[in-house]
């Protein structure tokens, strides 16, 4: 079996030992018989929805070319979301996927996801927050503190305790006026889409 009949195979049993969760019974149907873009085109649009597996999932169709046109840039957008939302799969993958890819095409994703997420969070989304906190950690590129530290300090406002442990690490890399600087960017964030919202 070559390596694509073996993916395959893998993501078709990984979905169908799912069913019975959120997984649409169109999708295993779609697997079991055979239709890769209708599989494709299904997992897109779970994707689209946030649905964190179908991230990992779209950006391995896209990466093997599977039910779609092979489309390196979208594999690693998709990957780069779905890693930066901790899935662990995908954090793989995405360093494969890095390794055979043009740094530009790294940079664009990111920032596509970036956008994404800050859109979501916008809209009130509080589960983009962390993931838009973690995007600006070391293991996803260039590390930028008072980013990371802005969205951390908002999701602790949401009362996750994940994201104080994060913002906790952060604080500690960060001078004394960076602090301050990046906790009054998320006081003004959090007045403007939150209170707003209330």
């Amino acid at each position: 079996m070559t390596a694509m009949g073996v993916w395959l195979s893998s993501a078709t049993d990984a979905v169908l030992a799912a069913e019975g969760s959120n997984v649409p019974q169109a999708l295993s149907d779609s697997l079991r018989t055979g239709d890769l873009a209708g599989a494709f085109r299904l997992t897109q649009g779970l994707a689209e929805n946030n649905e964190v597996e179908a991230q990992h999932n779209l950006s391995l169709f896209y990466w093997h070319g599977v039910g779609a046109p092979q489309n390196f840039d979208e594999a690693v957008r998709w990957s780069t979301m779905a890693a930066i939302r901790g899935h662990k799969k995908a954090i793989a993958a995405r360093k494969a996927m890095l390794a055979a890819i043009d740094p530009q095409v790294v940079k664009k994703a990111m920032d596509w996801a970036r956008a994404r997420l800050t859109k979501d969070a916008e809209a009130g989304d509080d589960t983009a927050l962390m993931p838009l906190s973690t995007s600006y950690l070391l293991e996803f590129g260039a590390p930028n503190a008072i980013e990371a530290y802005v969205w951390a300090a908002i999701s602790v406002s949401t009362g996750k305790a994940e994201a104080r442990r994060q913002r906790d690490v952060i604080v500690s890399t960060m001078n004394q006026s960076d602090v301050i600087k990046a906790q009054n960017r998320a006081n003004d964030w959090f007045k403007r889409f939150r209170k707003a919202q209330s």
